[in-house]
C-alpha cells in the first residue's frame, strides 16, 4: 500500500476510534446525568430534557446549515467528510447501545470530559469536524471581523452552561464547567502530542563555541540570525535553536557553561516539523 493510501487509512481510523470514544463520553457519562458541557451536544440536551427531542437530532438539525454557509470558507473536502462525522456522531449517541451508566456526578465530569476531550481530538487529526461552536464562530468571524473566533466559542458555551442552571440545577451546572475545562486540555494535548518544544533564542558573543557544541553534543539544528545591538551599534549573531523539552536542561546547561552572561529568550512551540521531531505528513 502507498503512502498517500495509508495516510487516508490512518486517517479514517482516527476519525472512527473519535467518534466511538465521543459517544462512549457522552452516553456513559455526561448524557445520563445531565451534564451539558457547551456546544451543540449541551444545546441537544437541553432541548431533550425540556421537548423530548433526541440529542443526535438537534445536533444534525443545528449542524447541517452550518456546513453549508461554511463551505466556500473550508473547502468541499473537508464540508463532506465533516458532515459524514457529525451525521455519524448524531446517530450514534441516540442508537449506539452502552452496557453501563456511570450515576457519580464527579466521576461522569472528568471521565466525561477526558473521553469527548480525546474523541474530538482524534477526530480534528484524522482531518475532519463535527461542526459545533468552532464552525460557528469561524463563520461569524468572517462575516463580523469584531467578533474573535475565540470569544464567539466561550458565549456559546456560557450560554449553554448558564441555561443548564436552570433546566436541570447548579450542581450540574458547575460539574459542566469541569467538564468543559478538562475535554478542551485533553483535546489540546492530543491534537499537539507529546511533540511540544522550545524556542531558544541566544545573543551571545560566545555564538560559535554554543553552536559547535549543540551540533556536537546534542545534535541539534541551529540557525544564526543577523542582529544588531542599537545601543552598541555592533552586529551581532542571534542563535536560533529548537529543542523538546526533555532537552532544555542539556541546552540551557551549554550556553551557560559557553557564556554565563548571555541573554537567552525561551518561548513555547506548540508544534514542530521536520528532522528531529515530527515528520510531515
Amino acid at each position: 500500500m502507498n503512502k498517500g493510501r495509508m495516510q487516508y487509512v490512518y486517517q479514517a481510523l482516527y476519525i472512527i476510534a473519535g467518534l466511538v470514544i465521543c459517544t462512549l463520553g457522552y452516553n456513559i457519562f455526561l448524557i445520563p446525568n445531565d451534564i451539558a458541557p457547551g456546544g451543540f451536544t449541551g444545546i441537544g440536551q437541553l432541548f431533550n430534557a425540556i421537548c423530548g427531542i433526541n440529542v443526535g437530532t438537534v445536533i444534525m438539525i443545528l449542524n447541517v446549515p452550518l456546513f453549508l454557509l461554511g463551505l466556500k470558507s473550508v473547502g468541499i473536502k473537508f464540508t463532506i467528510l465533516s458532515l459524514a462525522s457529525t451525521v455519524a456522531l448524531s446517530l450514534m449517541i441516540d442508537y449506539m447501545p452502552v452496557w453501563y451508566t456511570c450515576g457519580d456526578l464527579v466521576l461522569s465530569s472528568i471521565f466525561g470530559g477526558i473521553l469527548t476531550g480525546v474523541g474530538f481530538g482524534l477526530i480534528l487529526r484524522g482531518g475532519s469536524s463535527t461542526g459545533g461552536t468552532d464552525m460557528l464562530a469561524k463563520i461569524v468571524h468572517e462575516h463580523f471581523r469584531s467578533f474573535k473566533v475565540g470569544v464567539v466559542m466561550f458565549g456559546v458555551d456560557f450560554i449553554v452552561v448558564a441555561a443548564s442552571m436552570f433546566v436541570f440545577d447548579m450542581t450540574r451546572a458547575m460539574y459542566a464547567i469541569i467538564s468543559l475545562f478538562i475535554s478542551t486540555r485533553v483535546m489540546d494535548f492530543v491534537i499537539d502530542g507529546l511533540n511540544t518544544a522550545k524556542a531558544y533564542f541566544v545573543i551571545s558573543r560566545n555564538s560559535q563555541e554554543i553552536s559547535r557544541r549543540v551540533l556536537g553534543e546534542m545534535d541539534r539544528g541551529v540557525t544564526a540570525l543577523k542582529g544588531r545591538g542599537q545601543y552598541s551599534g555592533d552586529d551581532i549573531d542571534v542563535l536560533l535553536c529548537v529543542v523538546p523539552r526533555l532537552e532544555v536542561p542539556r541546552l540551557k546547561r551549554i550556553i551557560v557553561e559557553c557564556d554565563d552572561k548571555a541573554f537567552v529568550i525561551a518561548t513555547d512551540v506548540r508544534e514542530a516539523l521536520g528532522e528531529g521531531f515530527t515528520p510531515h505528513k
